[in-house]
């Protein structure tokens, strides 16, 4: 099969939308649960294991301390998942993700269909999905692929609804934005919000969709924003110290023009936006933007909409105080689509265009597979975290059963809690004043459990803490996880490797 016949089946007459969709729930979808959490990923893992511990679903705690930067609705979607897989598990902590993966991919299929045709939507479709931080994020359990799709899926629907100026329209729309505001914040609501307006001016129907339909249809969608605030404010958490609608003005308006953290340099994103559009879309991107001044006269105004809500949107998120690299993620469909509507729109180098694009997709579709989804399954089952809790636990098993051991962290991984599944008697502790002194005494006196150490308690630690801890723990057996041994040259720092020491009889 040649190439111009794969781009056929991709987006041209003989594409389909299962295609794209079948292709979305592959790299999605497979082998979901292998890689280890990351960073970020613990916080929902400890956040939704803390509810379900204290049967409260309204008041976030992480590590044992009020924590309301987000809104509730990703932690109940994973916790819902979790009660339907039988269990909080990594599959349970990405499947809200991983679904709106798919859903963005449909919406911005849709949202290039509407405004010009299917071979816009369907390209769009195929180089969001061939997107290496794409498809990264939408296996990865966090608010944003589902900030993401919402944006997209309410962008979508006024696209399908533009010509009907319906109560019920309007409120669709609300809703959507509404419940894309409870997963990460008021950007799901801006961006959203922008695009609408910045078509409205090009159309010129504003003063058309100003009417009191409009008006009632918000109210349903700011009932159901403030109803979990409300019900967080007032069925339990008497001495919750948090505030979540003081959290949204914090997190979203204060940090906007007034950062307390994160404060990346103002040409982040002019980095950062190419990065996020590798591989394929990225070599078509730059291209496309150093044409645009040139094409932007000659452009329909469905053309000019892509150019103008990329740029906006683009210096909204500039233009805020605070920035971080993955911020960047609302803005690279928009970039997709200008690069979408570039490839399609120059007849004269189309079948050259054509041919590079399905090219690109291919590759990166395999790549991907190869590299998201098939190879950190290979390595987490024989190295990491999951292995080295596996190990602990057998250990300890043979001693009693495992709910009768106490678990102490010492300045060890916050994802090893996740991994435990013992978050009922797990105690943290930091050493940072000890470890920077390198004085046991100090860490004694600082943690005077240490000089009283119980039978059943397993210490849980880094390995760059074994030289100041290991005298500590005479008789007891030290595990350390498994790692992939490479070659001198290429070796990682091993600092934060776990290591667990375990009483012995």
């Amino acid at each position: 099969m040649n190439l111009s016949t794969i781009a056929d089946f991709l987006w041209g007459d003989k594409a389909k939308l299962r295609y794209l969709l079948i292709g979305g729930a592959l790299l999605l979808f497979l082998l979901l649960g292998a890689r280890e959490i990351w960073t970020q990923e613990h916080r929902w893992a400890d956040i939704v294991m803390a509810m379900f511990g204290r049967h409260d679903f309204f008041h976030p705690f992480l590590d044992g301390r009020s924590y309301y930067d987000k809104p509730l609705l990703s932690y109940w979607l994973i916790a819902f998942a979790s009660q339907v897989l039988g269990g909080l598990t990594t599959w349970a902590l990405r499947i809200p993700s991983a679904l709106a993966g798919l859903v963005a991919l449909w919406s911005i299929y849709r949202i290039g269909t509407q405004l010009k045709d299917k071979k816009l939507g369907m390209l769009s479709g195929w180089l969001l999905l061939t997107t290496f931080y794409f498809v990264f994020w939408a296996r990865t359990s966090s608010a944003d692929m589902l900030n993401l799709a919402g944006i997209l899926l309410a962008i979508a629907w006024y696209f399908e609804k533009r010509n009907q100026t319906t109560t019920f329209d309007y409120a669709v729309f609300f809703m959507i934005v509404a419940i894309t505001s409870l997963c990460k914040g008021l950007v799901g609501a801006v961006i959203p919000l922008l695009a609408v307006f910045i078509d409205m001016c090009l159309q010129g129907s504003l003063r058309a969709h100003l009417r009191l339909p409009l008006l009632i249809a918000t109210l349903p969608a700011i009932i159901v924003y403030l109803l979990p605030f409300w019900l967080s404010s007032h069925i339990g958490g008497t001495s919750y110290s948090e505030d979540g609608l003081y959290l949204v003005y914090r997190e979203n308006i204060l940090r906007y023009f007034h950062p307390f953290d994160h404060k990346d340099p103002i040409y982040t994103y002019f980095i950062y936006l190419p990065i996020y559009l590798l591989p394929g879309a990225f070599f078509f991107f730059l291209p496309a933007l150093a044409s645009v001044f040139t094409r932007f006269r000659r452009m329909g105004l469905e053309s000019k909409w892509i150019v103008l809500t990329l740029t906006i949107v683009f210096l909204f998120f500039t233009l805020s105080g605070s920035r971080r690299s993955y911020y960047v993620i609302p803005v690279v469909p928009f970039a997709i689509l200008f690069t979408a509507d570039w490839i399609l729109s120059d007849k004269s180098t189309l079948a050259k265009r054509r041919l590079w694009a399905a090219f690109m997709i291919i590759a990166s579709f395999f790549i991907l597979l190869v590299t998201i989804d098939l190879l950190p399954e290979w390595y987490y089952s024989q190295y990491g975290s999951v292995q080295f809790t596996e190990k602990v636990k057998t250990i300890a098993r043979k001693e009693k059963p495992w709910y009768e051991w106490r678990i102490v962290m010492l300045d060890a991984e916050s994802k090893l809690n996740f991994y435990l599944q013992h978050a009922a008697s797990i105690e943290k502790y930091d050493l940072d004043e000890s470890i920077a002194t390198g004085r046991r005494n100090t860490l004694q006196k600082s943690n005077p459990f240490l000089a009283d150490k119980t039978s059943n308690t397993i210490y849980v630690t880094r390995k760059s803490h074994l030289g100041l801890l290991q005298p500590l723990f005479t008789g007891y057996r030290i595990e350390e996880a498994p790692t992939f041994r490479l070659p001198r040259f290429l070796q990682q720092n091993e600092d934060n490797t776990p290591i667990a020491f375990i009483p012995i009889k």
